[in-house]
């Protein structure tokens, strides 16, 4: 890449450029006049020739430190050109410093700012919730208006075909008719990612082509409340195949796969899932990840033989559990693995097979997150042991609810305990405000001299000869025991434990060497502010839900691939509206669905199948 103003010479071309765009805020001027090579750079190259010229007024708005908007648009416009992700663009400039000073990202003396570029957190905060639309408008403008001058004079520029889709639809109509046929185009292309991990345990003799139950079993699930009896008819009449399963044919089947089996084929599908999504740069870098325990339909009837997996019932109703981890945050969220729950089955042990498969899965797992349920010191070491790092709520006992008495006594805000651990980092309890406690109002919190002067009282009326625990009601000390044990009782009140949150972590980032308690409290709720991304793994148990074919059975190895399969529908749904996005709104794409459930299911069952013969 040339990076620096050229001597003019006779093979340079000399590029003058200019154009203005106005917003709200006023006319901004943007362009460059330089000698340039054309053979030696391409269209992305001329950001780091860009200058700026815009009111005083918005370049104060936006001055953050010491780094000016130019520096942000730069890298944003660059990324568009290249049709990147922030993801992508982090990378790449982590690995080329040199860009990161081009396009800004330097101090006075033309040297990198700080000790590395701008981090992909940092440059998804500043396009996403720093910039204004006229900010994201006026970047994508200028990328479109540098390709153009680009290919005027020669340079290398990405072809149309390649950039994401005209965004100028003109109606909803026709948002939504470019949205299904993308998302047709994509499932076509997804599908094989089932067909090519399943498979039966047939005799060879088998008539019914094995692609023919799974997209029978793909049909049901996309369709609300369908179960295998009925769903065998409407498959036949909608497929173009001639012979189909039967309903029977079709649970025993699939009921014959052991858990094992199950499991590796949803681990495999997940596999190449992975490999896709890592090709547009997603699921790279630190991931997050969350564990939980979901319940299936519920049922009624005989439970014999089934005791050990029927961990749950409520008005003669019961229902079987499972286990899963599942990528959160702002990568794409796919569940990794699931795993039935067994009675006598230990948290730890369930953490433990579901990191085993995850750290096989993606080898950057940084942070799992759990609820209260899952504190238990067992957990903490099977994640320790597998090199991931956890948080969680913890339970408050004895010990616990007495220090969230003595913090508020202290009018401490924040706490922070650190523990050595034979496996890793230290592990850290993190006490601070409770949302929406009053810590400190009042007059609750008592003098905390005041129990050591009532026990001073006392040995002395015992010095004297008094005889404190045989003191009639109606000695003038009565009340002051009284007082006493009152006082004792309140250590640990509800009133001080709600003050107080409690979380466990083992990870690095929560630093305890803060000089203040402001800064100790913002570090602390920085950190713990990841936690609320766990719910996203409640999220995707509520879109499962849409994917899982209903059954009366209780057999537990056919509801557990119920499940599974569901999840994998789920995964593909999720690839389906990465790669749509991206083919629609390329680098710009949000975190968001583009494609709900709903709208994958309604393109996806109209084309489920595979045309025969196979």
């Amino acid at each position: 890449m040339q990076t620096k103003p050229a001597d003019y010479a006779p093979d340079a071309t000399q590029l003058s450029w200019t154009t203005t765009f106005t917003t709200e805020g006023g006319e901004w001027q943007v362009g460059f006049v330089q000698a340039l090579y054309p053979s030696k750079i391409e269209a992305a190259d001329l950001v780091g020739f860009l200058h700026f010229s815009y009111p005083d007024d918005v370049r104060s708005d936006w001055h953050r430190n010491t780094v000016g908007l130019h520096a942000w648009i730069r890298a944003h416009v660059y990324r568009l050109i290249k049709h990147w992700r922030t993801t992508r663009l982090a990378e790449y400039l982590q690995e080329e410093t040199e860009l990161a000073v081009v396009l800004g990202f330097r101090d006075g003396s033309s040297q990198l700012m700080g000790s590395n570029p701008p981090s992909q957190s940092r440059l998804w905060e500043i396009w996403n919730e720093v910039f204004t639309d006229d900010h994201r408008n006026f970047c994508r403008t200028l990328a479109e208006e540098l390709i153009e001058a680009a290919r005027e004079k020669g340079i290398p520029a990405p072809n149309e075909v390649f950039q994401p889709q005209q965004r100028d639809v003109t109606s909803k109509r026709g948002e939504q008719k470019l949205l299904a046929e993308k998302t047709k185009e994509v499932w076509q292309q997804a599908k094989p990612f089932v067909t090519d991990t399943f498979y039966l345990n047939r005799g060879e003799n088998a008539q019914i082509h094995e692609n023919a139950f799974w997209e029978q079993h793909t049909y049901m699930g996309m369709r609300e409340d369908m179960y295998a009896q009925s769903g065998q008819h409407s498959f036949y009449i909608d497929s173009s195949r001639e012979r189909t399963p039967s309903a029977s044919n079709h649970r025993y089947q699939l009921q014959k796969h052991s858990v094992k089996e199950v499991r590796s084929m949803l681990r495999e599908t997940t596999r190449a899932l992975i490999a896709r999504a890592r090709h547009n740069s997603e699921l790279v870098g630190s991931l997050w990840a969350a564990i939980d325990i979901t319940k299936g339909n519920p049922f009624t009837g005989n439970r014999d033989g089934y005791e050990d997996v029927i961990l749950g019932y409520k008005g003669g109703n019961y229902h079987y559990q499972w286990a899963t981890i599942q990528i959160v945050g702002h990568d794409i969220p796919l569940v990794l693995d699931a795993l039935p729950i067994k009675r006598g089955l230990s948290r730890a042990e369930i953490v433990d097979d579901l990191l085993e498969t995850a750290t096989g899965l993606v080898d950057d797992l940084d942070l799992v997150m759990m609820d209260r349920e899952f504190d238990s010191d067992g957990v903490k070491d099977a994640c320790a042991q597998h090199g991931v790092h956890y948080l969680n709520p913890s339970r408050k006992h004895a010990s616990e609810r007495g220090t969230c008495s003595d913090l508020r006594k202290q009018g401490k805000r924040v706490h922070v305990e650190e523990q050595n651990s034979l496996f890793g980092h230290s592990r850290k309890r993190v006490y601070l405000p409770a949302r929406n406690a009053q810590l400190f109002g009042g007059d609750s919190a008592a003098d905390e001299n005041e129990p050591k002067t009532r026990q001073e009282l006392l040995d002395d009326f015992a010095d004297i000869g008094g005889d404190v625990d045989g003191m009639r009601a109606s000695s003038p000390f009565d009340d002051l025991v009284d007082d006493i044990r009152k006082d004792e009782s309140l250590r640990g009140s509800d009133e001080d434990v709600e003050a107080y949150a409690l979380f466990e972590t083992n990870h690095p980032a929560l630093s305890t060497n803060e000089d203040s308690e402001e800064a100790q409290l913002a570090a602390a709720r920085g950190f713990i502010a990841r936690y609320a991304n766990r719910w996203g793994i409640e999220n995707g148990y509520k879109k499962l839900k849409k994917f899982r074919v209903r059954t009366t059975s209780k057999n537990p190895q056919y509801r557990f691939f119920n499940f599974a399969f569901a999840c994998v529908l789920y995964n593909v749904w999720r690839l389906v509206d990465l790669l749509v996005k991206l083919a629609i709104d390329g680098g710009n794409a949000e975190y968001a669905p583009r494609v709900d459930a709903n709208q994958f299911l309604t393109v996806a069952k109209k084309y489920y199948g595979l045309d025969p013969p196979d």
